[in-house]
C-alpha cells in the first residue's frame, strides 16, 4: 500500500455516514507503518473498540469499510481460523466482525466474517517461517500467504461495497 493520511482513509470509507466518518480515530502507530509490507490495512478504533476499519487499494484507488465486533463468541478453548490470514488462533483472538453493506447502510443488511481481533494479519503472514524441511523457503511461503491474504481482504471489502470485479 501507499502511505496515506487519516483524512484520505476517512474519505475512503464507503459504508458509513458523515457523522461516523468524522468520529474515526487512528492509532498513533499509523505514521510508522511499513507500508510496503501491507496487503490491506486494518485497525481497531482507539476511541470505540467495537469498531474497526479495513482498507484496500484497488486500481490505484483506496477503498475502506467499517466493521463492527459482534457479541458472538466461540467456545472457550476452541481454535478459530481467520478468514483473511487463514491461521488458526485461540479463543478470543479471532472474532466475528460484521459490516453494513451499501444496500442498507443503516445496519439492517450486513456481511460478516471471522478476522483476527487486532485486524493485523499482515504481521503474522510476514513473520511466517518454514516449520519443517518439507516446507517451501520462507520467501515463497510468505509470498503465497500474502497473495491469499490480499485476495481475501479484496473480496470481502469489494463485496460489502458492491464494487465491480477487479480489472
Amino acid at each position: 500500500m501507499k502511505k496515506r493520511s487519516l483524512r484520505e482513509f476517512k474519505l475512503a470509507l464507503g459504508n458509513v455516514d458523515e457523522a461516523t466518518r468524522k468520529a474515526v480515530h487512528a492509532p498513533k502507530a499509523l505514521t510508522r507503518l511499513a507500508w510496503e509490507d501491507l496487503d490491506y490495512l486494518g485497525w481497531r478504533d482507539p476511541g470505540a473498540q467495537q469498531r474497526g476499519y479495513l482498507f484496500i487499494e484497488r486500481n490505484e484507488r483506496l477503498h475502506g469499510v467499517m466493521v463492527l465486533n459482534t457479541k458472538t463468541q466461540t467456545s472457550a478453548g476452541r481454535a478459530v481460523m481467520c478468514a483473511f490470514c487463514r491461521m488458526p488462533r485461540r479463543f478470543g483472538q479471532v472474532v466475528l466482525f460484521s459490516s453494513p453493506t451499501l444496500t442498507n447502510p443503516k445496519g439492517t443488511s450486513t456481511q460478516g466474517t471471522y478476522i483476527c481481533a487486532d485486524l493485523d494479519c499482515n504481521v503474522r503472514v510476514n513473520g511466517l517461517r518454514p516449520m519443517s524441511p518439507l516446507d517451501p523457503p520462507a520467501d515463497e511461503l510468505v509470498g503465497k500467504h500474502r497473495e491469499q491474504l490480499a485476495d481475501s481482504a479484496q473480496r470481502f471489502i469489494a463485496s460489502v461495497l458492491e464494487l465491480p470485479a477487479a480489472s
